[in-house]
């Protein structure tokens, strides 16, 4: 079977307001699917706070025939696209549901979105990450552009160094890679993360360092509610473990009597 051309095996299908939207000058920013989910939290979030507009959705092969989110209910895998305007800055979200482990698929899909992008001027790619790194709080950077290090030091971010693989999957990374390479404009943030549960702490320290640096706001108030929420329940777990626990060790003391 002949291989289909690559402008067939990716698409992006424009919305109305995407044929008319201005990117210049927009800040890209992506989030990998990670250790706690704490970049898909906050990308989530920022798109429901700030309410930006869909301009964009891409369609490839290389997705998968379904995506499981929500507790394992399956739905449409989907790449869009969001583009949010404010007085003094643009931000353009790259939002998904699911991860490309595909080497062919992820360079594929990312060499045509960096195109896309880069022809209207988008030349600045953060990609939201996390990873547990030292076990304290906190966001990392990293880039090739020491001025737009400087600016996120300045907000609240740590300089990473000696980082042996990226924890990010393949689309994600060859994005990376295609703005380090072809702009120099291309910053990694990772979020120390609690792995094992989604962590929306993590993804409010990546939304408080993201925002100080590009300068727009955003109202945490929604995030804080449910970072309370999930305080209470990992409370009340760690008081029902503690008390199994314990009655084992009662059960364990018990006299054991033979006849």
């Amino acid at each position: 079977m002949q291989r289909l051309a690559r402008s067939q095996e990716v698409k992006i299908l424009l919305t109305e307001s995407g044929k008319n939207a201005d990117l210049q000058g927009a800040h890209v920013i992506d989030a990998s699917p990670s250790a706690g989910a704490a970049p898909t939290i906050a990308i989530n979030y920022l798109v429901e706070d700030l309410k930006p507009v869909k301009i964009a959705e891409v369609r490839s092969l290389y997705f998968p025939h379904v995506s499981l989110v929500n507790g394992g209910i399956a739905t449409r895998p989907k790449i869009e696209l969001y583009m949010y305007e404010g007085s003094n800055v643009k931000l353009l979200f790259i939002v998904r549901n699911f991860m490309i482990d595909s080497l062919e698929g992820g360079y594929v899909i990312a060499d045509k979105l960096h195109k896309f992008l880069i022809e209207r001027g988008a030349y600045n790619y953060y990609l939201l990450t996390g990873l547990k790194i030292t076990g304290e709080r906190g966001t990392y950077v990293a880039s090739v552009d020491p001025e737009g290090v400087r600016r996120f030091l300045e907000s609240g971010a740590r300089l990473i160094s000696g980082l042996e693989n990226i924890p990010a999957d393949k689309l994600s990374s060859y994005l990376l890679f295609f703005y380090s390479r072809k702009t120099g404009k291309a910053w990694l943030l990772i979020t120390e993360v609690v792995p094992y549960f989604p962590d929306p702490v993590a993804a409010r320290d990546l939304i408080q360092v993201l925002s100080k640096a590009l300068g727009f706001r955003v109202d945490l108030e929604r995030l804080d509610e449910e970072i309370e929420k999930q305080k209470a329940l990992l409370e009340e777990f760690q008081k029902d473990y503690e008390k199994m626990l314990q009655e084992g060790r009662k059960r364990g003391k018990e006299p054991f009597y033979i006849g």
